[in-house]
């Protein structure tokens, strides 16, 4: 199913918008909304239909005459490329239908150091898609190597579509010492592993330093706490009291007197749409975290961010796209003020640009109408 809907002239918001009781119960990653309507704003299109595959995968032939009148089916950019896929059914609407068919973004998701990256089911979707596309538009270079050690050669690199939703051919980052930061958002993972303590520690030292927001990307009990915070929710104080239990059952909270418990209830900022995302961040002076996309939106912006990277995927991302970050792995004695000072934002700039004109060739070698370049037009609202 699509990440989110598309609400016209708002654009894409979650599964859960306008209805925390819901969000509460239904994991939403936001991120994946920024990508979905990052594409939107990027393809110049007329209409709109969301394809839902059956778990089947079987479609019927009314379904099957419907998509073969569209001009392509675009795959939002996702971590398709991995061991535990199970694309059976993508694959087999892909193989029943026979429009051309667009990777926009597609990305490996691999343990350090393995040489192990899909099983027969991604391989076979994989190589359909490939079949299908004159080009497949990758995250980076590891994705391009994960995808050519299954015979697919026709692979171009330029990264996220988040990055370009604007269509600018280039971007301007501010240039601000850490020193001056006065706002500062926080792109909250809180499950990403073997990195708990340090996320812990840098949310508690730099709302210290700095006013910070913490900005969460669709994580359940935090959505609980946020929803409760703000009474927009029916049993507010038992909804807090259980997600509060839940975060010290996980060993993410010591207790209820815990200051990133106190954080939570000062500082933390859920959404549910894109838009809304977008607007807090830029009223911010600088954005760090452990979120790629929420960094990314971000960095679209022309606001400055500093990414913390923790796998495979993360480090192929900033590479790509030429990013600052700081590698968690080898965090030690750490001073974000340092690291932030050292950031060469000029080689992300310049790299964007380069990325640019790799994603309009892409487009362009796909047959894929676009606004690079230009101003994104309102959102076309999605059809039945």
């Amino acid at each position: 199913m699509p990440a989110g809907r598309v609400v016209e002239n708002v654009g894409v918001v979650t599964h859960t918008f306008g209805s925390p009781e819901k969000a509460t119960r239904l994991f939403t990653n936001i991120g994946d909304c920024f990508v979905y309507d990052s594409s939107l704003r990027i393809l110049d299109y007329a209409e709109l239909h969301p394809i839902y595959a059956p778990a089947s995968g079987d479609l019927s032939p009314a379904q099957v005459e419907k998509i073969n009148q569209l001009d392509y089916i675009f795959l939002r950019g996702s971590n398709y490329i991995h061991t535990n896929g199970k694309w059976d059914p993508i694959t087999r609407v892909l193989e029943q239908t026979k429009v051309p068919v667009i990777a926009f973004g597609i990305g490996v998701q691999t343990p350090d150091n393995s040489e192990e990256y899909v099983n027969e089911s991604t391989k076979r979707f994989l190589q359909v898609v490939s079949h299908r596309s004159a080009t497949l538009g990758v995250r980076g270079y590891l994705s391009k190597k994960a995808l050519n050690s299954i015979g697919i050669k026709n692979v171009r690199i330029f990264g996220c579509p988040t990055a370009f939703r604007h269509c600018k051919p280039k971007l301007i980052l501010p240039r601000i010492k850490a020193a001056d930061i006065k706002k500062l958002g926080f792109t909250l993972r809180r499950k990403t592993p073997r990195f708990v303590m340090l996320q812990r520690y840098l949310m508690r030292t730099l709302s210290e330093r700095y006013r910070t927001e913490f900005l969460c990307a669709g994580e359940l009990e935090e959505k609980a706490i946020f929803y409760a915070r703000c009474n927009q929710i029916a049993n507010a104080n038992q909804v807090m009291t259980d997600a509060v239990n839940q975060l010290i059952k996980e060993n993410w909270l010591y207790g209820e007197d815990d200051p990133i418990l106190q954080l939570y209830r000062s500082s933390l900022s859920v959404f549910e749409t894109v838009a809304d995302f977008e607007e807090a961040e830029r009223h911010l002076d600088a954005v760090t975290g452990f979120r790629l996309h929420g960094n990314l939106l971000a960095l679209a912006n022309e606001v400055p961010a500093l990414y913390i990277t923790y796998d495979t995927r993360t480090r192929e991302f900033v590479k790509t796209l030429g990013i600052p970050h700081v590698d968690g792995r080898y965090i030690d004695k750490f001073s974000f003020e340092e690291a932030w000072d050292q950031a060469d934002f000029g080689h992300f700039e310049e790299t964007y640009q380069m990325r640019f004109g790799e994603l309009k060739t892409f487009l362009e070698e796909n047959s894929m109408a676009h606004r690079l370049g230009t101003t994104p037009t309102p959102y076309v609202a999605e059809a039945a």
